[in-house]
């Protein structure tokens, strides 16, 4: 009898065994399924935001309208939104994301952080580090306003809606916008903190006011303190001639703008000529007082020699 025992309990473990060993391939099998559908960009960090739903991806992805994420909304959410991203960042179209495109996926994504910081900075007005329904109703507003005026600006065939042209002029004015301003900062942000204070600003604004009016005095050729479309047109043109001046003399290498190198050397001779144009109004203001002065000589002269004549 005890023998009989032992033996089916052989069998027992035995058997336990090989279950064991048969379910074993399966797991290594889902874990290398999950391994294969990991993406570094997507799952590391890219989509740590996914669970904390915004109204506008709840209306997007609540397919039965239940007013929640269901785990197949949420998965569709997911795989909509990788896919989008990957349409957007693989740019070479390989189907997957390069270290290349990585770095770019992580810049849009700090850029994206950074506006979101800015909108909260701008429309939580009760302080409490997330966005209301009426701040968001506030933010909405807002952005549908700039869009309408980046309509009106840019929908030059006026359509209603922006062509790939018309986007493209955009992204242009945009970039020559960033452009501009990192000149402002450059020349502006006096004491090097990377950004403009009230005083740097109002700097700025002055010497913008003094150049609108030289502009002014120079292009508002029926004087009425505004530019009409012919003044913006001869301002425009002057302003192109002065630019094809500056390329014909420091473009070097001839490609039609002007590099850092360049840039650096036109840079250098505004300098020089400032400086000169200072060492002349300083030369000008010195012999014009002297001249002052000698009149006033003259004058006082002429008086004391009448005076002396009287007596």
């Amino acid at each position: 009898m005890l023998k009989k025992m032992l033996v089916i309990a052989l069998l027992v473990l035995l058997n336990n065994g090989l279950c064991l060993a048969q379910e074993a391939p399966a797991v290594t099998e889902t874990a290398a399924v999950v391994s294969e559908k990991i993406d570094p960009v997507f799952d590391e960090g890219w989509d740590r935001g996914v669970g904390k739903v915004t109204p506008e991806v709840l209306a997007r992805f609540d397919a039965d309208k239940n007013g929640e994420l269901s785990v197949a909304e949420k998965e569709t959410m997911k795989t909509t939104m990788r896919a989008e991203r990957l349409a957007k960042f693989d740019t070479d179209g390989d189907g997957k994301i390069s270290e290349a495109e990585k770095r770019v996926a992580k810049d849009a994504r700090k850029e994206q952080k950074a506006n979101k910081d800015k909108a909260l900075a701008k429309f939580d007005t009760d302080g409490d580090g997330k966005l209301s329904d009426t701040e968001r109703a506030a933010m909405k507003a807002e952005r549908q306003k700039n869009k309408e005026k980046r309509l009106e600006k840019l929908d030059a065939d006026g359509d209603g809606k922006l062509s790939e042209a018309e986007k493209e002029a955009g992204k242009k004015a945009a970039k020559d916008n960033k452009e501009k301003n990192g000149k402002a900062l450059a020349r502006f942000d006096t004491d090097g903190d990377g950004k403009l204070s009230d005083a740097e600003r109002e700097s700025m604004k002055a010497e913008r006011q003094k150049n609108k009016e030289k502009k002014l005095e120079k292009f508002d050729a029926d004087g009425d303190g505004t530019f009409s479309e012919a003044e913006k047109e001869l301002s425009k043109k002057a302003a192109k001639e002065k630019k094809g001046k500056a390329l014909e003399k420091f473009d070097k290498d001839g490609d039609g703008k002007l590099g850092e190198t360049e840039k650096a050397a036109q840079k250098q001779q505004k300098m020089q000529n400032r400086e000169q144009k200072q060492i002349r109004e300083q030369k000008q203001n010195k012999e014009q007082k002297q001249n002052k002065e000698q009149k006033q000589n003259s004058q006082q002269k002429q008086n004391r020699q009448q005076k002396g004549k009287g007596k």
